[in-house]
């Protein structure tokens, strides 16, 4: 009988700690101002958005230029070229857009600026002008690659460290709520 209840009481002292220090460190991440849980959902959203961008600069641009075909040179046609490779630009650059607003840094000012500026090189038929517009949207692309994996990277240590901080939260919280059998065994061995 005696040794169930010990087992028990180590039983309950490890659950005891356990919990202690899971509270504690949402207490750390609270004051921190950082949401455990909301950072695990923000790296999976990274995740698949990166591998959208990823996806789109390796093949996904080149793809959709090439099913136009040739740049015609008769106007009407032309002009249609001009439309089509706007509306590729735009749904490139709504990409770019998602990873500033999972950042919160969208500016919808600046959105709206390159659409009017493309939509003025359709009406003037300047296919160059598009292209170079197209440019600008896989170096924006890129750019957004390169911080979701450093916001990606900043997120999974920050976890980490917390995981971390946990098991030695538990450990030492775990050897203070057994402290009284840790004293006993050194308090017989000076005897």
């Amino acid at each position: 009988m005696y040794l169930i209840k010990k087992e028990f009481f180590v039983l309950l002292r490890i659950v005891a700690s356990c919990l202690t220090a899971g509270s504690l460190i949402f207490f750390i991440s609270a004051l921190a101002g950082e949401d455990l849980l909301k950072n695990n959902e923000l790296i999976a959203k990274i995740d698949v958005l990166a591998k959208e961008i990823n996806l789109e600069l390796k093949s996904g641009i080149d793809n959709r230029v090439a099913q136009f075909g040739e740049v015609p040179e008769k106007n009407p046609f032309r002009k249609f070229y001009c439309v089509e490779l706007a509306k590729e630009i735009h749904e490139l650059s709504n990409v770019t857009e998602r990873q500033r607003i999972l950042f919160d840094e969208y500016n919808v000012r600046k959105f709206e600026d390159q659409l009017r500026r493309m939509m003025q090189f359709t009406e003037t038929s300047d296919v160059k002008s598009l292209m170079d517009e197209m440019e600008v949207v896989k170096r924006e692309l890129r750019n957004s690659a390169n911080l979701l994996q450093k916001k990606r990277k900043k997120l999974i240590r920050q976890r980490t460290a917390y995981i971390v901080l946990f098991f030695v939260f538990w450990i030492i919280i775990y050897l203070y709520y057994s402290r009284g059998i840790i004293f006993r065994k050194s308090a017989t061995a000076h005897i």
